[in-house]
């Protein structure tokens, strides 16, 4: 599965946790204790050149979880963007990998076991039994960073034939997904009172360009882009009308 991939099964996973989020502050809130628990499990074992960054980014994200009020968190956490070194970005997100590298090892497998009892499988079937042989030697791996170097090449040896069983496999949930934001922005855009509605009808308007998009990889692109807009504001907006509309 491609890195794009994986960023929209994220987005699909965090749309789902705010789903049962009462209310906008309650959602940042759960997503800010993820984070928060992530920091702390790496700062047992930081680099000494990277500990005062971690413990700044600690300290405000603490902030952020005990403001009461969304406009107040979202302005901690969007003062964040650009405040650390890249240096320190790229170790951060290597250690969060580290952290998180069991979990996409497990929904991998998941994944692929899921396919073996289906009838259109029995051609790849010792491709993916392969794949969980291959992803069960990699969850025993012991040091964290080859775990996670193993676990991202591993579908590197699938065969071309495999490759495009996969992507047919994944196919239906990403326009699926496609189709759940084109019909979010609509709703959104039939209100008279919404407000960037010229950055969401362009968000519409990109979405659907994703349905039509002709490879796995341009749509799964796609629907990351309109589901993390690059427009903080407009984010930020999104992410309280979906709460809004559960």
């Amino acid at each position: 599965m491609s890195k794009f991939f994986l960023a929209a099964l994220l987005c699909v996973a965090v749309c789902a946790q705010l789903s049962f989020a009462a209310s906008i502050v309650e959602a940042i809130d759960a997503d800010l204790r993820v984070n928060l628990d992530g920091y702390n499990k790496i700062l047992a074992g930081v680099d000494e050149a990277h500990k005062a960054n971690l413990e700044k980014l600690i300290a405000q994200t603490e902030a952020a979880l005990k403001e009461t009020d969304s406009k107040a968190k979202t302005t901690i956490l969007d003062g964040l963007t650009g405040t650390f070194p890249e240096e320190f970005n790229q170790y951060l997100h290597k250690k969060l990998q580290e952290l998180n590298v069991d979990g996409e090892i497990q929904n991998s497998l998941d994944f692929y076991k899921a396919l073996l009892p289906k009838s259109d499988s029995a051609e790849f079937k010792a491709d993916i039994e392969k794949s969980i042989v291959n992803l069960n030697a990699i969850a025993k791996e012991a040091d964290a960073a080859k775990k996670v170097e193993s676990y991202l090449k591993f579908t590197q040896d699938h065969r071309a034939g495999f490759q495009e069983f996969l992507k047919k496999q994944t196919l239906p949930e990403i326009e699926k997904s496609l189709n759940a934001a084109i019909k979010f922005f609509d709703d959104l855009l039939a209100d008279a009172d919404i407000k960037h509605k010229d950055e969401i009808a362009a968000l519409k308007v990109k979405a659907e360009g994703g349905l039509a998009a002709a490879t796995l990889e341009d749509k799964q692109k796609i629907y990351f882009e309109v589901t993390n807009s690059e427009n903080k504001d407009v984010f930020n907006y999104l992410r309280e009308k979906y709460i809004e509309k559960q």
